[in-house]
């Protein structure tokens, strides 16, 4: 897998959010809305012991993808989707920069059997209502 040294950086600009329920038997999603200000976190917990030689192991004792979305304009069918309490994937796709004249990729990161956490409507006078939304997943790739 192609990492820092190679040169490659992962660039999302255009890219597109898929939310999705779990149970669809879909691996590509559907657009439910158009999303903007999204942040995926992805955390690893970790616990240190030390050795009787005085070194230092480190046990990986779980993972965890937080997605939350600050604006996101959708329809009813994200309602459902929240409202159902379902298990929910989450898809980043966008585009994979290389080296000058390097072809252009399709970068993913895929959230698997995540659950939704938040989901709050807003609205102002003569605009729009607009969507927050958080979810969290302890399963997950990613790939480009």
């Amino acid at each position: 897998m192609p990492g820092i040294a190679t040169g490659e950086t992962y660039s999302f600009a255009e890219g597109k959010l898929y939310l999705y329920a779990s149970a669809s038997g879909t691996t590509s999603g559907s657009g439910m809305g158009f999303a903007e200000n999204a942040t995926l976190r992805i955390t690893y917990g970790w616990k240190d012991r030390q050795d009787p030689d005085n070194g230092y192991r480190h046990y990986l004792t779980g993972r965890r993808a937080d997605l939350s979305i600050g604006q996101l304009y959708a329809d009813k069918v994200l309602f459902d989707l929240c409202n159902a309490s379902a298990a929910v994937n989450a898809k980043f796709e966008g585009r994979v920069t290389g080296p000058a004249g390097a072809p252009q990729k399709s970068a993913q990161y895929v959230l698997y059997s995540g659950v939704v956490e938040q989901f709050e409507l807003s609205q102002q006078r003569g605009q729009l209502f607009v969507g927050n939304y958080s979810m969290h997943a302890n399963l997950w790739s990613a790939f480009g």
